[in-house]
């Protein structure tokens, strides 16, 4: 399986409900996780079907029918933007229902809240396995989006100078692989050490 080693630039602010913060969230600033980037990918490719509902969640369903596997990006100069205040519209969302406006009313579902997202400019580095999107598409660069309703919009671009990565010990796990971790992030988010390129796509390659 090839490696692709890869630079990720955000274009514009993007944001996960990762941490808490006094009145809201806050991202992982030093990660971008391997799904948000398969996933992202994934749609700027056209690989996600058009449907009328959304089908029941299957990570390992999705994951295995995309092409590729990633590695996890991570930046040496992580950083967070100050707390933006945001808004859920209850009355148009919810549609005015009592049960939500009670769940509301008890503060288990805020109107305002904050968020904190990573800023635009921030570069990380991962890489790809499998699959080579530019060499498919013909292009030099690709935008994806990734975040929050996808607001996110990230460039990638081939990146020869990276020769380690990180694998999500949490993906492989859904491929029946058992890693060891050294940084739990989150439960669906644990960072393997570091790992060159060519022994990262040998341990990706069972990811089947």
């Amino acid at each position: 399986m090839q490696a692709i080693p890869l630079k990720a630039t955000t274009l514009t602010p993007f944001a996960y409900h990762s941490l808490a913060i006094q009145s809201g969230t806050a991202t992982l600033p030093e990660l971008i996780s391997d799904t948000a980037i398969s996933f992202g990918l994934a749609a700027s490719l056209g690989m996600m079907a058009a449907r009328v509902a959304l089908p029941r969640r299957d990570y390992l369903r999705d994951l295995r029918a995309m092409p590729y596997r990633s590695a996890v990006f991570t930046t040496a100069h992580p950083e967070l933007l100050a707390p933006l205040v945001r808004r859920l519209n209850l009355d148009a969302e919810a549609g005015l229902q009592k049960k939500v406006q009670d769940v509301a009313y008890k503060g288990n579902l805020k109107e305002f809240f904050q968020i904190q997202e990573v800023p635009e400019g921030q570069v990380f580095h991962g890489a790809l396995f499998g699959l080579d999107p530019f060499q498919h598409t013909g292009e030099a660069e690709l935008i994806i989006r990734i975040g929050l309703h996808r607001y996110g919009m990230v460039r990638l671009e081939p990146a020869p100078e990276v020769t380690t990565v990180r694998l999500n010990a949490a993906t492989a796990h859904l491929f029946a692989r058992t890693l060891p971790v050294e940084r739990y992030a989150l439960y669906n988010l644990q960072l393997t050490e570091t790992k060159f390129l060519d022994e990262a796509a040998a341990e990706v390659a069972q990811w089947t």
